[in-house]
């Protein structure tokens, strides 16, 4: 990979694809810290499913074009700018005319100074793009970087190889791309780097918890190489799962061997071993039956949430959205760490290590503890029950409370906004209508969704306007059409008699 970038290759297209589990982010997260590193990354761009802004290509090239202007090395600042002036409306147009307009014309206009320097894009779990055709756009954009005669930018792409990327990749043709299947690789290689890995992770749990200088031994490194079968997360998340264990290190150690010696041979059902021990080792077995069960209902309530929310929430705003106390959320997920990334900060969002725990927490016939399955359907349903709550509970006539009616958004403090509608209010009103159609449910005559907008539409229209959001409120209106079940023919309307309402532009309608 770092010969094709360096080199004189034609193609300016690197896609890195494998199956889940096998390394792909963190080659991803490697690559870009070493070019950081040179000064030489220009870019990049992680997807994440269910991360809000980051699972979807709404602001992709907005976002580079941003980088592009903030790496002082690159020098295209100035021409950026230019086409920020020149196209006022660029935040309203398609993202092929942003790309182009934003990414393409001003890295053309680069004035090389010596030799030329090669400048890295980095786009992760291309796979994770929640919007299959802006996948395609996608796919059918990055090569115009190839055509920029005074720089040679490379663009790399790691994803899994799902069939609308393959189908973009066999369109774009391999002139312009190379590829590498990571799965592919031989297995003395994969199984050797793992060791490697793990001899590493292990030995610095051994300095850290003063065992033995040989602990755990060669025996079981092998023995742990040949569970992984190829797949660096259940080499990642196994010490992971062994560090927290802090003084139970070794037996933490035990208890995943000998889970994993009884499960089959699929690499994918050694990585749900790990994650049932893992979610197991939470609940600790000196709980009673009653305590068990209880715990085990917070388990699912609160990991049930994560994996199903369209973007992720900090500890604090998760915790007011489901109506816990956040002390019983941080009680909860304390001994999680090796599957959650939990921040020190409460406000700071909890997000998930590996995309692979939403799909084992979702599938029963990968998640065998009946007490940890998750019904998708019926979390979404939790979910937008607990959005109309928190709505109805902060949304008000003239929330931000500016009485006249001319005030424009922006001449608000956004802090004030904030303080307002706090995170899992504008959460709330972001997604509450994707999880009522996720859950399956329709909207019916007089339920509590309807009596929510007899009550709360002209509030909820107005929050989303000072959040900028005006767009997302009417597209959401539209989606809700389609679930509704009308018995008798209901006029929203009604909601609205004699009320006023703040339009985008903070004015009174």
């Amino acid at each position: 990979m770092y010969k094709w970038i360096d080199g004189d290759e034609k193609s300016c297209v690197f896609w890195l694809n494998g199956w889940p589990g096998t390394g792909k982010s963190a080659i991803a997260r490697t690559v870009a810290r070493h070019y950081h590193t040179e000064g030489c990354l220009a870019a990049s761009f992680f997807f994440t499913r269910g991360g809000g802004d980051c699972s979807h290509a709404g602001l992709f090239a907005t976002s580079i074009a941003r980088q592009l202007a903030d790496n002082k090395a690159l020098g295209v600042q100035q021409f950026i700018r230019s086409s920020l002036e020149e196209h006022s409306q660029i935040a309203k147009q398609t993202l092929q005319d942003q790309w182009t307009q934003l990414v393409v014309q001003p890295l053309s206009r680069y004035e090389r100074r010596g030799n030329a320097r090669t400048f890295l894009i980095v786009i992760d779990a291309l796979d994770e793009c929640e919007e299959e055709g802006g996948i395609g756009i996608l796919l059918r954009l990055l090569p115009q970087v190839g055509a920029c005669k005074n720089i040679r930018v490379r663009i790399l792409v790691t994803s899994r190889p799902e069939t609308p990327i393959r189908h973009g990749f066999d369109q774009m043709g391999t002139a312009v791309h190379q590829d590498f299947v990571l799965h592919r690789m031989p297995t003395e290689v994969s199984d050797r780097d793992i060791q490697v890995y793990l001899q590493h992770c292990l030995s610095t749990i051994a300095a850290e918890r003063c065992l033995e200088g040989c602990w755990p031994g060669e025996r079981i490194l092998t023995t742990m190489v040949q569970y992984a079968q190829g797949l660096f997360i259940w080499a990642a998340t196994a010490c992971k799962f062994i560090q927290d264990g802090k003084r139970f290190a070794e037996k933490r150690l035990q208890t995943l061997l000998d889970r994993s010696a009884s499960t089959g041979s699929e690499p994918e059902r050694h990585l749900d071993t790990i994650y049932t021990t893992i979610l197991r080792a939470s609940v600790p077995e000196t709980y009673s039956k009653e305590e068990q069960e209880v715990a085990y209902d917070y388990l699912r309530l609160i990991l049930g949430s994560i994996v199903t929310l369209f973007s992720a929430l900090s500890v604090e705003a998760l915790s007011k959205l489901l109506g816990l106390s956040s002390k019983d959320t941080s009680d909860t997920i304390a001994e999680l760490h090796s599957i959650l990334d939990i921040p020190k900060e409460h406000n700071c969002p909890l997000r998930l290590h590996h995309d692979s725990f939403r799909s084992f927490l979702l599938n029963g016939n990968r998640c065998t503890e009946r007490a940890m399955i998750v019904n998708e359907q019926r979390a979404h349903l939790q979910l937008a029950k607990r959005c109309l709550e928190v709505m109805s509970l902060v949304l008000k006539e003239d929330v931000c409370g500016q009485c006249m009616p001319g005030v424009l958004v922006s001449d608000v403090n956004t802090s004030h906004v904030q303080q307002c509608l706090p995170p899992e209010a504008q959460y709330a009103c972001l997604y509450w209508v994707r999880h009522l159609i996720s859950s399956g449910q329709r909207l019916l005559d007089n339920g509590d969704m309807h009596q929510f907008l007899r009550e709360h539409a002209l509030h909820w229209m107005e929050a989303m306007s000072w959040m900028g959001k005006t767009s997302e409120a009417i597209e959401a209106m539209t989606m809700l059409e389609s679930t509704t079940e009308v018995r008798q023919p209901i006029c929203y309307c009604d909601a609205v008699k004699g009320r006023k309402l703040t339009n985008v532009a903070g004015r009174r309608m």
